[in-house]
């Protein structure tokens, strides 16, 4: 395989530098270059593609060849968005691998072996068309793979199919339902759908067996019929699922707009993935309208049908023929006959059973006991719920401490009750507020009222984000806010922060989302459906949902305009998190000296900007003053995070684990393998932080190294235990008969009594410094190198310690009494006071 300039500039960086991180990102790869293999220093390789990677660049690799079981040393490989079709067992053979990530590649199987790694501690594979392993598990992590293998033991079948019905208001889609499931069925008025209802359509074992053979038992259709009103929007995307089959459906006589279908079909995407949907024309008796079903098929390869349908008995043979096709579309879903541990599908039917008695819910420890019957322990239990909960078979929140004891059977009697919230004729002349006397009023049936806090933590819960508490004893729901913007101060100003997050299709209800998500920082009570205006540390920042523009405004003004929109991102990210590859780009504001000065600058797509630092184009044309900017600078901004309060700082392995326990605030710490890893992330991503011990570092080769990398932390001493079993940080803890002279005394004895041993050693152990083994950067001073022995001879504690490990030589059996846990150590006033005066940022 020819190897690209790119390629070889990173080869060539390992080879001569002895660089143990490989970044071959975007290279154009089909295969993994066979000279990486004798690189056996290597730890790290990203073999991945970016998001905004061109076609041309985008690395397309198939398989991973046996030879990577030579990289002995390597701890992280990243695949994702490559070709991948099989894995090697040789990827079991490597005990040092703590992260693999094989997302959206082509993988249909995972061996035991390589699951059951004891060293893998990360294990990605979202996106890959796996025969065996249910989505749900794989996006539960390593953990739930695992789980699910250990329960394979023995195996069954479940043969349900979820089969969800959506579309506008008064289009027929209850009376759809009721025709389906019932054989003598009469067309008459119905209600319109208010929630959600749940049938089920049994279609009878020899039945079923004539359309697909596999199917040798009763096989399920759960029927899931949602209300059109948007309203009703707002809990419908908890339940649209992967893994079902989708009825769009629309009537002849009703003069639906192109917005309507692209809405639904857009929705279907971003939640129910590639689930195949089926186009409905009711009521085809009628003078029928025309679709452009090429074109919505052109747009949205899922559609796998359309029919003209009509629920009259006249014509009840189309319609017979119509509910055949749809039989034979859903015995044949690529998830019907995949095996699931017999014990899971036992737990599922008695599940099963018990809602259709009548039970609404039941009690996490009634839960846990109706595993215990079929020999589950808790974890397992646990693991079983989480399927359940993103199956759609229960509810089950077991991180929301209000809501873990309930596991919720019946979805209908959690959505009516919701419902009745949101449909209340008061709460809705109330715009969106309702107080404790309301809920009294609205949930006092026997049905809801011993439930009253568990369903209102369902609305205030993250994953809905239907309402939250005012501070007068009030709440409010968002999406009933006026429509119309309030009266407000707001100055539009050029020096104003600006952002927006542009959609290619934008979900309804992300501002009101993000209002429940933010709404300790709102401004006295300034906000409508469609804006919202937040104050923080100084900063004011008003957003506003374009729904017709498909974007979200961002403008801040303030002290911190920049760490306050970092917090505002994080928050909107966490909403899309919630779908399924949702096409959003951020767009940064144009710096040009024009753009600076206007109320309305341009914008430029952050994935735009990275593809030009990728082909090392360097400036980029303003559109409104033509003038060339640097891409470096708008990167560099608002973006990268270097303005936010929260840094990210790589550190050596168990540092990250001491100090991510301490609980600094706005830091997050990453572990790294060693001091050389830690090095190579700093050099080769200038946003990060990376934070290494001193060891054998002279106060000259500190300087030099942090004057060429201002994003490199190094610590005062030669390790951390330095700082923890410091004379000053035991005495702060008040030990009873702890005497720091005697102590202090006894680390000088013990040093001097090493001293020649560690001299003769520490020459050795500099030539192994990563910033040491690119010579042209002349970071190394070899003239003061004997720096070192003059802090080893020093009895001035502040001076040894820059060379003397306490970690590694000091006997410290003269506090031994104490049984001093790190977690003590490293909660300190005088250490946290330390290790600040380290995290000091540009």
């Amino acid at each position: 395989m020819s190897i690209g300039r790119k390629v070889r500039e990173r080869l060539d960086q390992v080879k001569n530098h002895g660089w143990q991180v490989l970044d071959l990102r975007n290279c154009g790869l089909t295969e993994i270059p066979e000279e990486v293999f004798a690189y056996k220093d290597i730890i790290s390789i990203d073999l991945s593609n970016d998001l905004f990677c061109e076609e041309k660049n985008k690395n397309r690799i198939e398989n991973i060849p046996e030879a990577i079981a030579s990289l002995k040393k390597i701890s992280r490989i990243n695949l994702e968005n490559n070709l991948v079709k099989t894995l090697t067992d040789q990827l079991a053979s490597l005990t040092n691998l703590k992260y693999l990530n094989l997302k959206n590649n082509r993988l249909t199987e995972l061996s035991e072996k390589i699951a059951n790694m004891s060293s893998l501690k990360e294990l990605h594979l979202e996106g890959n068309p796996f025969e065996m392993l249910p989505p749900e598990i794989l996006a539960r992590g390593i953990e739930s793979i695992r789980n699910f293998y250990r329960e394979l033991e023995e195996k069954d079948y479940l043969y349900e199919v979820k089969l969800i019905i959506v579309g506008e208001g008064r289009v027929g889609k209850t009376c759809l339902t009721k025709a389906l499931i019932e054989d003598d069925f009469c067309l008459e008025e119905t209600e319109s759908t208010e929630g959600i209802n749940i049938n089920r359509w049994v279609i009878k074992k020899d039945e079923i067996n004539a359309i697909n053979p596999k199917i040798q038992r009763d096989f399920q259709i759960n029927i899931w019929d949602f209300g059109g009103q948007e309203i009703y929007h707002s809990t419908h995307q908890f339940f649209l699922t992967k893994r079902s089959i989708y009825l769009l459906v629309t009537e002849s006589r009703k003069e639906d707009s192109h917005d309507d279908f692209f809405y639904w079909l857009n929705i279907i995407k971003l939640l129910g993935d590639k689930s195949p949907v089926i186009m409905v024309l009711n009521k085809s008796d009628q003078p029928t309208k025309e679709l452009p079903i090429k074109e919505y098929k052109d747009t949205f390869s899922n559609i796998i049908d359309f029919q003209k349908i009509s629920l009259k008995t006249e014509h009840r043979e189309e319609f017979d023929e119509f509910k055949k096709r749809l039989k034979d579309f859903a015995s044949k879903l690529p998830h019907i006959g995949n095996p699931l541990p017999k014990v899971w599908v036992d737990i599922r039917r008695e599940i099963e059973d018990l809602k259709l008695s009548g039970v609404n819910y039941i009690t996490e420890t009634e839960y846990l006991e109706i595993c215990k019957k079929h020999y589950r322990n808790v974890k397992s239990a646990l693991f079983l719920s989480e399927y359940f909960h993103d199956l759609g078979v229960l509810l089950h929140f077991q991180d929301d401490i209000e809501l873990k004891d309930i596991v919720i059977l019946n979805h209908e009697w959690i959505t009516s009750g919701v419902y009745k919230i949101l449909d209340d004729r008061i709460v809705l002349e109330q715009k969106g507020r309702f107080t404790n006397d309301d809920i009294k009023r609205i949930w006092s049936n026997d049905e809801y009222k011993s439930k009253i806090r568990e369903l209102l933590s369902l609305m205030k819960n993250r994953k809905f984000d239907l309402c939250f508490e005012l501070g007068n004893g009030e709440y409010l729901i968002p999406r009933l806010l006026p429509v119309d913007e309030i009266e407000h101060s707001w100055h539009h100003d050029p020096e104003n922060l600006k952002f927006e997050f542009s959609y290619k299709f934008m979900p309804k209800g992300i501002l009101a989302r993000l209002i429940v998500k933010l709404s300790h920082d709102i401004v006295e009570n300034k906000y409508w459906r469609y804006g919202v205006i937040l104050q923080y540390d100084g900063t004011k920042a008003i957003i506003k949902e374009k729904y017709f523009e498909s974007k979200l405004t961002i403008e801040l003004v303030g002290t911190n305009k920049r760490e306050f929109l970092f917090a505002i991102r994080k928050a909107i990210k966490e909403i899309h998190n919630d779908f399924n590859r949702l096409k959003v780009s951020e767009m940064i504001p144009c710096n040009c000296d024009h753009c600076s000065n206007v109320a309305q600058p341009a914008f430029y797509d952050y994935d735009l900007l990275k593809r030009y630092e990728l082909n090392d184009i360097v400036e980029i044309r303003c559109p409104l003053s033509l003038d060339m900017v640097p891409v470096k600078e708008l990167t560099s901004d608002v973006i990268k995070g270097q303005f936010s309060r929260e840094r990210l700082i790589v550190c050596e392995n168990k540092n990250a684990d001491l100090l991510s326990d301490c609980g600094f605030e706005n830091i997050l710490f990453f572990p790294e393998r060693d001091s050389s890893s830690v090095f190579v992330k700093v050099k080769t991503k200038p946003e990060n932080y990376g934070l290494r011990d001193r060891d054998f570092l002279t106060d000259s080769e500190i300087e030099r190294i942090q004057n060429k990398y201002k994003n490199f932390l190094i610590l005062e001493y030669y390790c951390f235990e330095n700082y923890l079993f410091h004379p000053d940080n035991i005495e702060e803890l008040n030990l009873a008969n702890f005497n720091k002279s005697e102590y202090t005394a006894e680390i000088i004895k013990q040093k001097n009594l090493n001293k020649d041993n560690i001299i003769s050693i520490y020459k050795n152990a500099r030539n192994n410094y990563q910033e040491f083994k690119i010579e042209s950067e002349n970071l190394r001073d070899k003239n003061r190198e004997n720096d070192i022995i003059h802090y080893l001879n020093s009895d001035d504690i502040e001076v040894l310690l820059k060379s003397y490990s306490l970690k590694s030589y000091f006997n410290k059996t003269i506090i031994n009494k104490y049984n001093l846990k790190p977690s003590e150590l490293s909660n300190t006033a005088w250490f946290r006071l330390k290790m600040n005066k380290v995290f000091k940022f540009d």
